[in-house]
């Protein structure tokens, strides 16, 4: 199970270039929702800051209701965080995952217009590609922390996690 609030999102900013410290402000949040997580970019993107934008056209009742119980600071670990730029060392579009202390796995995954690079990213030979064995060691140390066939799923978080997002990703 993953919150998967891309629909709600406004807008965000990543603060500081070279770490997953940050904001994002969520339709039905009355404040801004800060990130401060272990780990760090892509390398489509590590070095530089990043801006995201949304689009949300919905009711706020619907937009409070899902984002209820959401907590407005998250610690823990940057999952996969690439805008799909080259080198494409995950997938080639934007994907925002972090495993936070707070919710849980979240997902986000914006449209390419919705994100912009600030800055200049670290040249891609000067920099090794997140260690997919790490990433999945994230991974399932959520999952075994996750007490997911007791938890009741809130309303509009269904999600299929026998999906696999990394599907088609290249592996290093």
């Amino acid at each position: 199970m993953a919150w998967r609030p891309s629909k709600y999102l406004l807008e965000g900013e990543n603060t500081t270039p070279g770490k997953v410290r940050g904001w994002m402000k969520f339709a039905g949040v009355k404040e801004k929702v800060t990130f401060d997580l272990e780990g760090d970019f892509h390398r489509d993107i590590r070095g530089a800051k990043i801006r995201l934008t949304g689009r949300y056209r919905g009711s706020e009742a619907e937009a409070v209701s899902y984002m209820e119980g959401f907590a407005l600071h998250h610690r823990g670990k940057a999952g996969d965080i690439t805008a799909g730029l080259p080198p494409v060392d995950l997938l080639d579009r934007p994907y925002v995952e972090i495993y936070s202390d707070q919710n849980g796995r979240v997902v986000l995954e914006p449209e390419p217009d919705q994100v912009q690079v600030i800055g200049t990213p670290i040249p891609p030979e000067q920099a090794l590609p997140i260690s997919r064995e790490q990433q999945w060691q994230n991974f399932t140390d959520f999952e075994s922390g996750c007490p997911c066939s007791l938890a009741e799923t809130p309303p509009g978080q269904e999600d299929n996690e026998t999906e696999n997002p990394s599907e088609g990703m290249k592996l290093p």
